[in-house]
């Protein structure tokens, strides 16, 4: 079980597993491991406006060329189970918590 899960859904830390999204096909099946598009090591953030996973050190590259794309949305992966979570990121440093619905 994801430990974001077990800490609650108000947590920051929180896992949307049950909110219904899944990982694309970049998912390796079986080990649940989600790579990063670029250079393949594990991913720690999802880009939706690129639908892309990306690393920390591939998203700054990505999301650092120019003021558009650093203004996208980008939310971090569970450390456990690596689905989406709620804490996202979005300019250079800025994490913010979205609201649950």
């Amino acid at each position: 079980m994801c430990k974001g899960l077990r800490q609650g859904r108000n947590a920051s830390s929180s896992c949307l597993k049950e909110g219904g999204f899944s990982l694309s096909s970049n998912a390796t099946r079986g080990s649940g491991l989600v790579k990063c598009e670029l250079c393949k090591s594990r991913a720690s953030l999802y880009c939706q406006a690129d639908d892309a996973y990306l690393c920390r050190k591939c998203d700054k590259w990505v999301h650092g060329a120019n003021f558009l794309a650093l203004r996208h949305i980008r939310c971090f992966l569970c450390n456990t189970c690596q689905n989406l979570t709620q804490r996202c990121l979005i300019g250079a440093s800025h994490e913010v918590l979205l609201p649950t619905m």
